[in-house]
Order: C-alpha cells, then sequence, then structure tokens
C-alpha cells in the first residue's frame, strides 16, 4: 500500500504537510518550536525579532468589548 502525501509548495518552499504553526503561546522558545515541529507541523512561524529589543504595550495587551476580543501586543520580541 503506498503512503498518502500531504506535501506542499507555497511560494518555492516545500513543506511536508500545509500544516503551519502562527506566531503564538507555542511559539515562545525554540524547543517549543521544534517540539511543535517534530510533532508534525510542515512548518512553524516565529514571534517578532529585531535588533534591538521591543517591551511592547503594557497590560492589559487583550481586553473583552461589546463584539469580542481587542488585542493589542505592541509588537514586542
Amino acid at each position: 500500500m503506498s503512503k498518502l502525501s500531504l506535501a506542499v509548495e507555497i511560494s518555492g518552499l516545500r513543506l511536508r504537510n500545509p500544516v503551519m504553526l502562527s506566531a503564538g503561546i507555542l511559539g515562545l522558545s525554540a524547543p517549543l518550536l521544534r517540539r511543535v515541529y517534530e510533532s508534525g507541523a510542515g512548518a512553524v512561524v516565529t514571534k517578532s525579532i529585531g535588533s534591538r529589543p521591543r517591551p511592547g504595550h503594557p497590560n492589559p495587551t487583550v481586553v473583552a468589548v461589546d463584539c469580542g476580543l481587542l488585542n493589542s501586543m505592541g509588537l514586542p520580541n
């Protein structure tokens, strides 16, 4: 029996599957990103990086509003 391939190519980047982890709570450190990739993700996306530290906005960075949630992190890195 042949093995099903989910491999895709996106803008010249070949991935083993189309499942990607977006930058978020599982992207806080290299070990977490590696764990997600080794668990089967086709790609992982890091948080913002830069040449100088950016602290972002002070808490609260997420507040409830009538129509949902407002998230304003301020692009910390």
